[in-house]
């Protein structure tokens, strides 16, 4: 990732503030299959309220993030409710994933086609991966985001086929986008 790309996220979360992250539909997706107990990847998850939600639950939450005002953003809504979470800052485009063995890894919003292989390996057994990402479908009527960072109909299934599948769907959500939603899991 381009040093303008963490500039451009750090100017984003900055001007959204502390109190304004937005929160994806994660929690709910995953919802009746999330464990109270073990350890959570957020994949690029910095500027989102899902690792206060996650952390509410009883996990072990890691947010890794390229952008170091969410992650300060993420640990500080943390704080306010005596929770800890950790934080990496991390360019997936260009480090590895951190190792785990992770229960859960969720990814909301973000798109890295090379990283699903990664996910895949770093879940333990019977762990979780839930993904919401926009689908190209909702270009139809949104001009975000642009087409390299939209799925395919079907792609996020192609994606993990070493785990089993235990929800997916595609679909306008009530925050006006055509996303495709994902859990799945290692067998």
């Amino acid at each position: 990732m381009a040093v303008g790309d963490r500039k451009r996220w750090n100017d984003k979360w900055a001007e959204a503030g502390r109190g304004s992250g937005n929160r994806s539909a994660l929690v709910e997706l995953i919802e009746p299959w999330l464990p109270t107990v073990g350890t959570l990847l957020d994949v690029a998850g910095g500027g989102s309220r899902d690792s206060l939600l996650f952390a509410r639950r009883g996990l072990a939450v890691t947010v890794a993030d390229v952008s170091d005002v969410g992650l300060i953003q993420a640990r500080q809504r943390c704080l306010a409710e005596d929770l800890v979470i950790s934080t990496i800052e991390i360019d997936l485009e260009t480090e590895p994933l951190p190792d785990g063995p992770w229960d859960v890894i969720t990814m909301a919003n973000y798109l890295q086609r090379d990283l699903f292989a990664s996910l895949s390996e770093r879940l333990t057994p019977g762990g979780l991966l839930a993904a919401i990402i926009a689908t190209e479908t909702n270009l139809e009527r949104n001009d975000r985001p642009s087409a390299p960072f939209l799925v395919r109909p079907g792609e996020l299934t192609e994606r993990v086929p070493d785990l089993e599948i235990i929800h997916h769907s595609q679909a306008w959500r009530s925050n006006g986008r055509h996303e495709a939603h994902l859990v799945a899991r290692r067998a």
